[in-house]
């Protein structure tokens, strides 16, 4: 299995439901931080971006800020990225 289709079996399932949204931060950015592989300059825009948005993501809804996403926009910003992986 390649690195990017690692990412697309993660992020497929959080966005099937088979992941909860703070499952699916938790082991992106296990594998995102931990990435030796080299990925293709498009795919590593898209997983990037997405890192970005899942660094935001907070789960309580009592320590988020309007700068934090909430489960709602994470899914969103994972349903984009995988669109531009497939």
């Amino acid at each position: 299995m390649s690195a990017t289709e690692k990412y697309i079996l993660l992020i497929t399932q959080f966005v099937t439901g088979k992941l909860t949204a703070p499952q699916f931060e938790v082991g992106y950015l296990d594998i995102f931080k931990n990435e030796s592989e080299m990925l293709p300059q498009t795919s590593y825009d898209a997983l990037n971006e997405l890192f970005l948005d899942v660094d935001a993501y907070c789960n309580d809804p009592g320590l988020r800020d309007e700068e934090d996403l909430d489960d709602c926009e994470l899914l969103e910003s994972a349903k984009k990225a995988l669109a531009k992986l497939v």
